[in-house]
């Protein structure tokens, strides 16, 4: 992670270099793929992440099949990932979810609550287009 000093808009990039370092010493050669995942937290604008995996030999040779040896290692449909590291305005990352509350005072926007659906909506639209997700 950073020292969450920065800005919301480019604190993901940034945390996200150190994730290789941050995986266990005996762990890293093992790995043959790294995922990147952006989404929201159930859904919700007020949770923009991206979420960091990857895949390790063991999980290959777990979900490989003989007829289709290499299919394991590169079809999306058999990659379970390992270790999500969560990077944003998540569960787990401190740094990142007081960036975003900075971000979102600055802006004058307010996310406390349900709030009226038709200000709430104008919020979320003004917010995704500030942090470039609109």
């Amino acid at each position: 992670m950073t020292d969450g000093r920065g800005d919301f808009r480019t604190y993901p990039q940034e945390a996200a270099t150190g994730v290789p370092e941050r995986l266990p010493g005996k762990l890293r050669p093992e790995i043959h793929g790294l995922s990147f995942r952006t989404w929201r937290v159930d859904d919700d604008d007020r949770g923009p992440y991206v979420a960091i995996g990857h895949n390790p030999e063991i999980r290959y040779e777990a979900e490989r099949h003989p007829e289709v040896p290499g299919e394991a290692r590169w079809n999306f449909a058999r990659r379970l990932l390992d270790g999500f590291e969560m990077l944003g305005n998540g569960p787990g990352d401190p740094a990142g979810g007081a960036l975003y509350a900075e971000k979102v005072r600055r802006l004058g926007l307010r996310f406390d609550g349900d709030g009226d659906g038709a200000e709430l909506d104008a919020a979320r639209k003004l917010l995704g287009l500030r942090l470039g997700a609109g």
